[in-house]
């Protein structure tokens, strides 16, 4: 999917509807189904939530019927990223341990430490940071086991996250530097930038404005050559709140 990494949703979709054609023409529901499920991700990372939902419902009633349980728990997953956005925390929750469900029944352990992720962010968001570390920890765990390295980046930074709430700040740098390493090892260019956005707010409350700066300007550097715009619309914003608390500094 790089047309999507790219931002190119129109080139992106315009495969999809292609490829999708030719699945209903050999009649190969699976692959219809997988189709579906990509093209309602399309219409997500644009924030046409409606269009992903209506996607990703057919998405699933076709994985249903023919009994694709993998497919199926992805698509629950996509469905509650989707009600997630949508502020919808308890439909989010509902359909993330659906999820978790059918992921565990069929030994899906990189599906399984993905949803025990982003159920941790419920809770996170509901100010259950025990609970939301009690499911990081446990993400974190297979993801260690199975040698995923982006999603154990991932998590990584999930905990940094939840330290950082309760004011260990110490602790919270000590996972986003972990996370950090393994970004670069891997190349993880997209994880890379928003570890260096998190660690320099690390910095930034610890009033060492400089080192948050240098950290803001890295991920901005990379935002912007990987075009994440997004990514780049929350580093322009967090280096001006920086730099306007520096100028407080130097001029007292």
């Amino acid at each position: 999917m790089l047309s999507i990494s790219i931002g190119d949703y129109a080139e992106a979709l315009s495969y999809l509807e292609q490829s999708m054609s030719n699945y209903l023409q050999i009649g190969d529901k699976k692959g219809e189904g997988t189709i579906l499920n990509n093209i309602s991700q399309i219409y997500d990372a644009q924030g046409d939530y409606g269009r992903a939902l209506s996607y990703l419902e057919q998405s699933l009633s076709i994985q249903q019927q023919i009994g694709d349980k993998s497919g199926e728990g992805t698509t629950l997953n996509n469905l509650a990223t989707t009600a997630y956005a949508q502020g919808d925390y308890d439909r989010a929750l509902s359909y993330l341990e659906q999820s978790l469900s059918i992921q565990q029944q069929i030994g899906d352990k990189s599906g399984e430490g993905t949803t025990l992720n982003n159920i941790s962010q419920i809770y996170r968001v509901a100010g259950d940071n025990d609970r939301a570390l009690s499911y990081l920890e446990q993400s974190l765990r297979i993801r260690q086991q199975i040698g995923d390295k982006k999603g154990e980046g991932t998590t990584l930074n999930n905990i940094s996250q939840i330290y950082d709430a309760q004011g260990d700040y110490g602790r919270a740098l000590s996972y986003l530097e972990q996370s950090l390493s393994i970004q670069q090892q891997i190349g993880d260019k997209s994880g890379e930038g928003t570890t260096l956005n998190n660690i320099s707010q690390i910095y930034r409350v610890a009033g060492d404005n400089d080192r948050a700066l240098s950290y803001l300007e890295q991920s901005l550097s990379i935002q912007q050559q990987i075009g994440d715009k997004k990514g780049e619309g929350t580093t322009l914003n967090n280096l001006a709140t920086t730099a306007y608390a520096q100028g407080i500094m130097i001029g007292r």
